[in-house]
């Protein structure tokens, strides 16, 4: 269980950035998502964190608990549109193979 401070950081981090990825660099659904990202061309607007990549570690696996707990499962990576979680990848792939995608993305005022 998340520290009450960790899951305070967590939320402040979602509720100040409208689009959030949690991330990490070696994992290829991450990867499948940039490219969504990219093909939209909005990577510039979504704030990705690479958890593996924070300097602190011990810190990163901390926040990582706080933002499983948040989004109720471990997965990266998991996305947050609008202070609310939206999925993972397995979800924009569902999106995008029944077509709804671009109408998700243009309700979150992504697009």
């Amino acid at each position: 269980m998340a520290s009450k401070a960790y899951l305070e950081r967590a939320q402040t981090i979602i509720n100040e950035n409208p689009y959030l990825m949690l991330s990490k660099s070696w994992c290829p659904d991450c990867h499948y998502t940039y490219k969504v990202w990219d093909e939209y061309k909005v990577r510039d607007k979504v704030h990705i964190i690479e958890l593996d990549k924070l300097a602190d570690q011990e810190d990163a696996v901390k926040l990582e608990q706080a933002f499983t707990e948040i989004a109720g499962r471990k997965w990266v990576p998991t996305i947050f549109f609008n202070g609310k979680r939206l999925g993972t990848e397995a979800d924009l792939k569902v999106w995008k193979k029944e077509g709804k995608l671009d109408q998700i993305f243009k309700d979150a005022k992504l697009i």
